[in-house]
């Protein structure tokens, strides 16, 4: 056994919200689905605009493990931390910690069968068009 935290699943619904978290949702409401998360900094998520706030919620250890993304007083992106926040899925595939060659695939699949559009963000990052969600990829410091 690691003695590693067991992490909680959490389930991604397109334009409806991930986990506990509903898109549209207040701060306080999304501190309040986050009991045994702290909100430990705000900072201006975009630089071009000041009504984006960005939040990091982060476990005891002080580790971030969501980060909550709100325009308008209201909560409109959610990113978990690969290392430390939930294990997203999605349709029953999981995200966290899926290669990004394995992740264009299966959105690649689903896009041929015409479940969802997908096209690619600013950064490249792929995701299904008008979904209100983006996949980010990133190197865990554990692969380094």
């Amino acid at each position: 056994m690691s003695g590693r935290p067991t992490r909680p699943d959490w389930e991604l619904t397109p334009l409806e919200g991930v986990g506990p978290l509903r898109f549209g949702m207040r701060l306080a409401e999304v501190a309040a689905a986050l009991p045994d998360l702290t909100a430990l900094r705000r900072f201006q998520a975009d630089p071009a605009s000041r009504e984006t706030l960005g939040v990091e919620f982060a476990s005891g250890r002080a580790e971030p493990a969501v980060y909550a993304y709100f325009v308008d007083g209201r909560l409109f992106c959610v990113a978990a931390d690969a290392a430390h926040g939930p294990q997203v899925t999605l349709w029953g595939r999981r995200l966290t910690g899926c290669l990004p060659p394995d992740l264009e695939r299966f959105l690649g699949h689903a896009h041929t069968c015409e479940v969802v559009d997908v096209s690619y963000g600013p950064r490249g990052n792929p995701g299904p068009t008008g979904s209100a969600w983006w996949c980010g990829c990133r190197r865990s410091p554990s692969a380094w």
